[in-house]
C-alpha cells in the first residue's frame, strides 16, 4: 500500500471540513460508478434495476 506523500498530507490539513466531505463524496461516487460498470460487463443482459440490486448487495454486504 502506498502512503500519501507529504504534499498530499499538507493539502488535506489545509482543507476545510466541507472540502474534505466533497472529496470523500466524490470518491464514493466514482467508486460506485466503477463498480456499476464492472457489473454491467459481468452481466451484460442485466436490466438497470438488476445492476442496481447487485450494486446494493455488494455495497451493503461487501461481497459479490
Amino acid at each position: 500500500m502506498n502512503l500519501p506523500s507529504s504534499a498530499q498530507t499538507e493539502a488535506w490539513k489545509k482543507m476545510s471540513l466541507s472540502e474534505k466531505y466533497q472529496l470523500l463524496a466524490s470518491t464514493v461516487s466514482q467508486t460506485r460508478n466503477l463498480k456499476r460498470i464492472g457489473i454491467k460487463l459481468s452481466f451484460p443482459n442485466a436490466s438497470p434495476i438488476e445492476v442496481e440490486q447487485k450494486l446494493a448487495r455488494i455495497w451493503l454486504h461487501a461481497r459479490p
